[in-house]
């Protein structure tokens, strides 16, 4: 897959209700999600974060130290060790995306799930990845429930919640898994999900 840098473009290559994905490279947290997540890597394409577009260089996320916050895009846009990348819902148009969005608003002020992140982390590990190989997903998801308090988030949590929440989406692809399993990695590499990357 050829990648190239393109100049953010609100309604030409990102719009409303658009999942955005990054990586920083100067950052050890970015780098550490990355290689706990790199076995749902299909490609040269490492993601750490996700975000939900909710308008012109606008978008919603959970943060660390903020928990979920509306903010400017521009902390991306300007950090030259920050790739950001958009993908485009199948079936995409301005309404689905609006509702998307909302979804998303509808979650500002909640607070950041430190236990369920730990909780992710736990399943990519080494030790996480041999109790999958042994006994399937099942150990994975009991754990994420146990730990995951439904009214905080993470990143990879929201993006999901956002779009499981349309009925265009719901349970299709990775997103018939429960919303606090999905990594952002998996999500990011989506193809029932998203559209590829020429179609903008």
């Amino acid at each position: 897959m050829d990648i190239h840098s393109l100049a953010p473009r609100y309604g030409d290559n990102y719009k409303i209700g658009y999942i955005g994905f990054s990586f920083n490279d100067a950052s050890v947290v970015s780098h550490g999600i990355a290689y706990l997540t790199r076995w749902t890597r299909m490609g040269a394409v490492k993601v750490s974060h996700a975000l939900v577009v909710a308008g012109d260089g606008v978008c919603v996320e959970a943060q660390v130290e903020k928990g979920v916050v509306e903010q400017s895009l521009d902390r991306c846009f300007d950090d030259p060790h920050e790739h950001l990348f958009f993908r485009k819902p199948r079936g995409y148009t301005s309404v689905i995306g609006a509702r998307i969005a909302a979804v998303a608003r509808g979650q500002v002020g909640a607070g950041y799930d430190h236990l369920l992140i730990a909780a992710q982390a736990m399943q990519g590990c080494f030790l996480g990845r041999w109790v999958r190989a042994v006994f399937g997903d099942r150990p994975d998801e009991a754990v994420s429930r146990l730990l995951n308090d439904p009214n905080k988030w993470i990143c990879s949590e929201l993006a999901a919640y956002a779009l499981d929440s349309q009925p265009e989406y719901r349970d299709k692809g990775v997103l018939i898994k429960p919303d606090f399993t999905i990594d952002p990695q998996e999500l990011f590499e989506d193809a029932e999900l998203f559209c590829d990357w020429q179609d903008r």
